[in-house]
């Protein structure tokens, strides 16, 4: 495992040893595959039958458009980042600690590497990236997906992933001594 910088001194990302890339390339080269999507979509076609994705935009019969939909938001996900660090680097709102929100539930009592989460652009947003608070204005990207469940436990593929990949992450950290980004 290891921690690979993606903007300098503001966002990082961890290279799990068993993957190519680390998990923020892995994330959007995984939201801008067209057969991946297709495939994710048709496989989890009854998540999204519901009336609040179907008014979202998203159609159970046209994994295409559902895919399209992704691929849309991942880039504007990616442009707003950009935003984000250029914020960061001028002082300006909004910047990464606007940006991402505290997880809770199991990790509601962390006083230091806090885990979050972080929604796409559009509203309802498809997209979540999952990172660790190193310090103000600094997170460390653990994991990334597609939710389409109320909660991480009601997605597919989320609910066997988040969880797992904080704690590994978590224990790598402390066992490396690592407690901020400083010690990176």
């Amino acid at each position: 495992m290891e921690i690979v910088e993606i903007y300098n001194d503001l966002l990082y990302s961890i290279g799990f040893d068993e993957e190519d890339l680390n998990e923020y390339d892995r994330v959007f080269k995984e939201w801008h595959d067209l057969d991946y999507l297709i495939n994710f979509f048709t496989e989890h076609k009854s998540y999204i039958q519901s009336d609040f994705w179907i008014k979202a935009g998203l159609d159970p019969n046209n994994p295409e458009k559902s895919a399209q939909k992704v691929i849309d938001e991942a880039d504007n996900l990616e442009t707003y980042i950009k935003r984000i660090v250029h914020n960061c680097e001028k002082g300006l709102s909004p910047d990464f600690d606007d940006y991402f929100h505290f997880l809770g539930g199991k990790y509601k009592c962390l006083w230091s590497l806090e885990p979050v989460k972080s929604y796409g652009p559009y509203s309802p947003s498809l997209l979540r990236l999952y990172a660790i608070k190193l310090d103000s204005n600094c997170y460390l990207i653990v994991y990334g997906g597609i939710k389409l469940g109320s909660t991480i436990q009601d997605s597919p593929v989320l609910k066997d992933k988040v969880f797992n990949k904080i704690d590994v992450v978590l224990t790598f950290l402390k066992i490396n001594g690592i407690t901020e980004s400083n010690d990176i």
